[in-house]
């Protein structure tokens, strides 16, 4: 029998299983964001948990995903760019009224309202905007943020619901499926229990004291910052998890942060209120040394997750010695996840962790980690039902595909040096007079008192006879309290190797034969997988557009 052959994720990286199949070049210049349409003919079975699989609406959705499967997204200065059909057909521009203004973030939703009706929704310094791709226009225009968006996710499975994060300390989710808020429903400032709405603004999780936006689009949850457990710096990235209402953020105060999206946000609501998120389920900063650039999730419980260089100090009391170390990649698995989510039980209504989950928690396990080079600033993990993770990181011509699951396990911690716990033992004392652990302590007489008491009477009677000899002792005894206490020392933990060293990846090279394009290609600043795993989508300097195909 003929062995089953391995898909190319799992084979040998010696070939290159993607070939360079359009490049595109824009006068516009260059694009800050890209992705890919996200959808397939079988999407509608996990869409809305199935809710949408009808017979009716099953053949008109297949029309939807034959038109724009393969349709590209990127967003640049002052435009909003979408390719058709890997962008072989004329593409779509969307120009922005303010012609300097930048396009940082793109992903592509759905009003489950209008389930064929694909929407864009795309990000402007802090303003949200929402195209239909089907009407050619913007339906949505939404602000809330007061600084500037960071990050934009949309919800695997109900896309409707998309994250935004931003430099204000804070993450909010939307839904298109709400009218904007035109009147602002706050709580009571205080000492005022009823008639005076707070207007303190998104900066403290509440809303603008101005209309929210128009067309389409709601702010119903923000995950607040700099209180409690909120991230106290700007939030960078932000992913929402595969089935469970939870959604994972990063910041440049260097935490991983995973919230419990509140009930309020997937039932409808009867006024316009905002729930408010102060205290995540899990928060640490003992992952990463740096700012959080980049998360996702691999399974129920297991992230992965990247940082930027952290600049360290040789000796903490030279704090002009100091050196950069490369950015990490960590793969790390969320021991309280079954917790909060036993397996065969339904969740809690209210579920609130304790002070040591938002408090710097330890419930974590690291399972691999590696350097990344100084120069990676983007990163993208593309899993499905018919992949195993992959890691996509662009460096200058090439894109790097890792395998995750081929990640090895990271070494264990040493346990302390057999030599330190030797030299304690010899340290060991149980006399609370400051000899020496080997000099023997006097046995008191047969026939007279303790020791103890004999030995007060002769140094009273010797301090007496010769004070100089009593301050002498209170010296001694002053310096020996000065002592510093013998501690175990802990060899240093075994570093981390480089990741484009250790682990063997797949290179696609963007690169045309010569004569079959420009003289030189420019480099790939950001890409993203798509179209079931077939295909790669990468943007680069001066407006470049590439598109690779697997080869069959």
């Amino acid at each position: 029998m003929d062995p089953v052959p391995q898909p190319w994720f799992r084979g040998s990286t010696d070939s290159q299983p993607f070939s360079l199949f359009t490049v595109l070049t824009s006068n516009g210049g260059p694009f800050n964001s890209i992705a890919c349409f996200p959808w397939t003919a079988k999407s509608l079975e996990i869409l809305w948990n199935g809710s949408a699989l009808q017979e009716t609406l099953v053949p008109q959705w297949q029309d939807v995903v034959t038109e724009w499967m393969g349709a590209i997204a990127a967003g640049g200065k002052g435009r909003l760019c979408i390719f058709p059909k890997l962008g072989t057909k004329k593409p779509i521009v969307v120009k922005l009224k303010e012609a300097d203004a930048e396009v940082e973030n793109v992903a592509w939703a759905i009003n489950s309202n209008e389930p064929l009706k694909p929407l864009i929704v795309f990000t402007v310094t802090s303003v949200i905007l929402i195209y239909d791709v089907k009407r050619r226009e913007i339906v949505g225009k939404l602000r809330g943020h007061g600084g500037p968006i960071t990050c934009l996710a949309v919800h695997p499975t109900s896309p409707e619901l998309f994250c935004t994060t931003s430099k204000d300390f804070t993450a909010r989710i939307y839904d298109l499926t709400l009218s904007p808020v035109q009147v602002p429903n706050n709580p009571n400032w205080l000492p005022h229990t009823k008639g005076v709405g707070s207007l303190a603004g998104p900066a403290h999780g509440l809303h603008m004291c101005e209309p929210e936006g128009e067309g389409i689009g709601r702010a119903v949850a923000v995950m607040v910052g700099g209180r409690s457990g909120g991230h106290r710096g700007a939030v960078l990235c932000c992913a929402f998890h595969p089935s469970q209402p939870l959604i994972a953020t990063g910041g440049i105060d260097r935490t991983v942060k995973i919230w419990r999206i509140p009930p309020s946000v997937f039932t409808v609501q009867p006024s316009a209120t905002l729930a408010r998120e102060d205290k995540p389920l899990f928060s640490t900063d003992l992952i990463h040394k740096a700012r959080v650039l980049f998360l996702s999730w691999l399974d129920d419980d297991i992230l992965i997750s990247c940082s930027a260089p952290a600049l360290m100090r040789r000796n903490p009391m030279e704090v002009d010695k100091t050196y950069w170390e490369d950015g990490t990649t960590m793969t790390w698995q969320w021991l309280g996840f079954n917790r909060f989510f036993p397996a065969g039980k339904i969740p809690q209504k209210v579920m609130r962790g304790t002070a040591s989950d938002w408090r710097n928690s330890e419930s974590f396990k690291i399972l691999s980690g590696y350097h990344i080079p100084s120069v990676a600033k983007h990163f993208q993990v593309y899993r499905s039902f018919s992949h195993d993770p992959l890691l996509l990181i662009p460096m200058g011509k090439i894109v790097r595909i890792f395998n995750i699951s081929q990640f090895s396990p990271r070494q264990p911690p040493k346990f302390p040096l057999d030599t330190n716990i030797a030299s304690l033992t010899s340290k060991l004392s149980l006399d609370d007079d400051g000899s020496d652990p080997g000099t023997p302590r006097p046995r008191s007489p047969r026939g007279g008192g303790s020791s103890t008491e004999q030995d007060d009477d002769e140094n009273e009677s010797a301090s007496r006879d010769n004070p100089s000899q009593q301050e002498g002792d209170q010296d001694e005894e002053e310096d020996g309290e000065d002592d510093p206490i013998p501690t175990t020392t802990y060899p240093p933990p075994a570093p981390l190797t480089a990741l484009f060293d250790s682990v063997e990846g797949y290179d696609v090279v963007a690169e045309l034969p010569p004569g079959n394009g420009p003289p030189e290609m420019a480099d790939v600043t950001t890409c993203a997988m798509g179209f079931e795993g077939l295909g790669i989508a990468g943007i680069g300097e001066r407006g470049t557009l590439y598109v690779w195909r697997l080869r069959r």
